[in-house]
């Protein structure tokens, strides 16, 4: 074999193991379209058969047809919108320009925009309400959907940042964009309490059942802690500034947006099953039509991914 053959051969191994990672083989997983968005997309959510997208750059909702992967619709809402949820029949958008927008996902139309903290960060329901944390602000929120109105405002801890946010074992669990804890919201008598992660920057939450899961953004971890006995049981090595995670099937995506990789973490045992190359500054995971959907914000794309 020549020196340029076996250049060749070794360089496209080399980027079939950059796709398929630590999982290469029949679990490895595809990304089955890459959905130019422009701007800057950011959160990512289903709703009434379609999948929504936050631009933070353009202030605006797209709606995105599963069935073609193309954008079918742009709506203007409040500046700089980020994470959004459905719950209680609604759209939920964290704006960071301290508005809550609520959107009817039958029309894209926003139906209520409820004044928040400031720099609004994440959005979670749980115990009945939306919760949101405002990361300047330093505040968490309870907002009813019935009302759409603010009914509880509480101090986050002296030097810390609320960041994410996730329900769990009847509480709610907030990150802390620089501490090295997340911490418990009782929703009775409104205590804050302090369980360790394992590592610093511990900022974004995802739920699943009894497991909360923490990207620990300074340390290039995640965290999976039991949220009935409060005690971290398990910590993972990822890529570097793992972001938004979130549990799909069970596993937990883990975009860095530091070097650019999408992480699929075994949700029950912890153990790494691939890494993904992605584009520039992947931000946001999420479900939907029966997929995986990653918006890559710096790429100005929404990939759509199908799990092995």
């Amino acid at each position: 074999m020549s020196a340029l053959l076996r250049s060749l051969v070794v360089a496209a191994v080399a980027g079939l193991c950059l796709a398929c990672g630590a999982g290469a083989g029949p679990s490895a997983s595809e990304v089955t379209a890459k959905v130019k968005t422009g701007g800057r997309p950011c959160g990512v959510a289903e709703a009434a058969g379609s999948i929504w997208v936050t631009d933070a750059q353009a202030g605006q909702l797209l709606r995105l047809d599963p069935a073609t992967n193309e954008v079918v619709s742009r709506t203007k809402i409040d500046a700089t919108p980020c994470e959004l949820l459905f719950a209680s029949g609604s759209l939920w958008i964290v704006t960071q320009s301290g508005r809550l927008d609520r959107v009817d996902p039958a029309t894209g139309k926003t139906i209520a925009r409820i004044r928040t903290g400031a720099v609004s960060y994440d959005v979670a329901f749980g115990g009945g309400a939306i919760w949101v944390t405002n990361r300047e602000g330093r505040t968490v929120q309870r907002i009813s959907p019935k009302t759409n109105t603010v009914t509880k405002t509480i101090a986050f801890p002296r030097g810390g940042k609320p960041a994410g946010l996730g329900w769990a074992a009847g509480a709610l669990w907030i990150g802390d964009d620089y501490g090295s804890a997340v911490y418990r919201l009782n929703p009775k008598t409104w205590k804050l309490a302090p369980v360790r992660s394992g590592g610093a920057g511990a900022a974004w939450i995802a739920v699943n059942g009894k497991d909360v899961w923490v990207s620990n953004r300074y340390s290039g971890s995640v965290t999976r802690i039991d949220a009935v006995r409060r005690k971290a049981v398990k910590t993972v090595k990822v890529g570097a500034g793992p972001v938004n995670l979130d549990v799909v099937g069970g596993d937990v995506w883990v975009p860095n947006d530091e070097d650019d990789t999408l992480w699929r973490i075994d949700g029950r045992t912890g153990a790494v099953l691939e890494t993904l190359k992605t584009g520039a500054n992947p931000a946001v995971v999420a479900r939907g039509a029966g997929d995986v959907w990653l918006s890559v914000h710096e790429a100005g794309e929404v990939w759509r991914i199908r799990a092995g």
